[in-house]
């Protein structure tokens, strides 16, 4: 969604501080116990709503709720055991509190990678000095587990042009293999969704002949639009990938009777999130289907009130 979107629920400085630090947060020392119910490698992706007028968490600012908001994010992380998290809407000031507290823990640290899409935002100002907006990238490991980073400008339609999406990429050791990692954040209006998703294709399609890749991001796009048939593999896509959960039946539409896979999946965007009656999928974890299986996906709740208008979606797979 846009950041400056007008449709997210509104909540008080005041309410948002009451979440965050009545919640349990994790030292800063130590990594929340991991899930291990799943498969491996683990994956989140995550909208976290850093700069609109409606955003849910507003820190004003304010050290102790800028920090509680960090160790929420942290807990969740751990939690998963996730070996690399794509967020989106980010401000740089949230990227700095999360950076700086994963790469100084003595156990499971994260190297973080930016990206920017906009120079500057007026919301992100209550995250610090730097006012950057963009997407934020950590994998598990010291700066070792990441190399070449890369950011893609995507297709600006001139009609509806206010911020420059991209799609951020890095070379990520993740138990034991390479794999490309990117996140994204596409536009839905003019003709954004189907070029965009073209260019990730284009992109991205050759180096799953090669090697590993996992892309996560908000598409606002439900599963079964059109352009994101240059993604999925199943249910007459034509892409090189899976999403992780394209196998989940309790989710499956009345159309993916008979099939084992399926694009569907469990809503990221509620009313439990915002204040809207548009229930869908927009974000995603896609996993190359030349290098995974047992693909799982799961939209996590939302606390009352939740920290963005988004679910965070968890994903994992096994090695192929």
């Amino acid at each position: 969604m846009s950041p400056l979107s007008a449709r997210r629920r509104f909540l008080t400085p005041t309410a948002a501080a009451a979440l965050l630090l009545g919640a349990a947060v994790v030292g800063t020392a130590r990594a929340d116990a991991p899930s291990t119910a799943r498969p491996t490698p683990r994956f989140i992706s995550y909208n976290v709503c850093g700069a609109a007028a409606s955003c849910p968490v507003k820190p004003g600012n304010d050290t102790t709720r800028k920090n509680a908001w960090r160790d929420r994010i942290v807990q969740a992380m751990d939690h998963w055991d996730a070996d690399v998290v794509m967020f989106q809407e980010v401000c740089h000031g949230q990227y700095t509190l999360l950076r700086d507290h994963l790469a100084d823990r003595a156990e499971t640290p994260y190297t973080a990678v930016w990206g920017t899409t906009l120079d500057s935002v007026g919301g992100c100002s209550q995250w610090g000095g730097d006012r950057r907006f963009g997407l934020a990238m950590f994998v598990k490991g010291n700066a070792s587990a990441v190399a070449d980073r890369t950011m893609i400008p995507l297709h600006r339609d001139p009609a509806v042009a206010d911020e420059q999406r991209g799609l951020l990429c890095v070379d990520a050791q993740v138990r034991g293999r390479t794999v490309r990692a990117c996140d994204t954040h596409l536009d839905w209006r003019g003709r954004n969704p189907e070029v965009q998703t073209h260019q990730i294709y284009l992109a991205l399609q050759p180096v799953t002949r090669t090697m590993p890749v996992v892309l996560g991001g908000d598409f606002n796009m439900r599963p079964n639009a059109a352009p994101l048939r240059r993604l999925y593999d199943s249910d007459r896509g034509t892409g090189p990938f899976r999403e992780v959960d394209d196998t989940d039946r309790d989710h499956f539409a009345d159309r993916c009777a008979g099939q084992s896979t399926c694009r569907t999946g469990e809503n990221t965007v509620d009313d439990r999130c915002e204040d809207t009656t548009d229930a869908k999928k927009i974000d995603y974890i896609f996993v190359s289907d030349r290098h995974f299986r047992s693909e799982h996906g799961d939209a996590t709740g939302c606390s009352t009130p939740p920290l963005s208008d988004h679910h965070l979606l968890r994903g994992a797979a096994d090695w192929s």
